[in-house]
């Protein structure tokens, strides 16, 4: 943890479970507002919904912004499927199902199977959340 304070980085560990707390794992849906993981067998369900019914993405509260993780992954992950998926189709649905139903917001936080493989298209994990951490 020292190591992590003098090179000014943090490590932040979330839980589904709320009685990890007193060991400083923080419990998601009080931090976090995220969407359901599964993009479905076939790959095609890019809707962006709520993990949680009661945590809507584009919650708000006053004097909080909940951290946004976003999770784009199939049911069963292979190496053919992520490389279907981790590109366009990735930026598509950040920007036109996950930024919409967050109320506007962008993720703070992307997951992605096998996240060094991509479609082709010139867009990759990586270039993407780079591109997100540039900002509108």
């Amino acid at each position: 943890m020292a190591d992590l304070v003098t090179t000014r980085k943090r490590l932040i560990v979330f839980s589904d479970r709320s009685d990890r707390e007193h060991l400083g794992v923080m419990y998601d849906r009080s931090w976090t507002v995220s969407n359901y993981w599964s993009l479905g067998d076939l790959g095609d369900d890019l809707a962006c919904v709520t993990r949680w019914p009661d945590v809507p993405l584009n919650r708000q509260e006053p004097g909080f912004r909940r951290l946004f993780t976003m999770s784009h992954h199939r049911n069963v992950p292979t190496v053919l499927t992520a490389s279907l998926d981790n590109g366009a189709k990735l930026r598509n649905r950040i920007a036109e199902q996950c930024r919409t139903a967050g109320g506007g917001r962008t993720p703070n936080f992307v997951s992605v199977d096998f996240h060094r493989l991509s479609d082709g298209s010139g867009h990759t994990p990586a270039s993407i959340v780079a591109e997100l951490d540039k900002g509108p």
